[in-house]
């Protein structure tokens, strides 16, 4: 299975804007996405590299830069 990487970025950019809450990390789990500091505490990152992971920056609950990959 192949993943069109635009549109999963185009996917990803409806988030912005959006105040981080339990529905929208509900809704994410079935995404790919990896929990860096989702409320201002940092975990350790893997290493490996995944093109379509989805990577939100929130910033006071309020979700305002996403990237792809790692």
């Amino acid at each position: 299975m192949t993943i069109d990487l635009q549109q999963h970025l185009d996917t990803a950019n409806q988030y912005l804007g959006r105040q981080y809450s339990e529905e929208l990390r509900a809704e994410l789990a079935n995404k790919t996405g990896l929990a860096v500091r989702p409320r201002g505490i940092g975990f350790i990152m893997t290493k490996d590299y995944n093109p379509a992971r989805i990577n939100l920056l929130v910033e006071n609950e309020i979700i305002t830069h996403v990237t792809m990959g790692n």
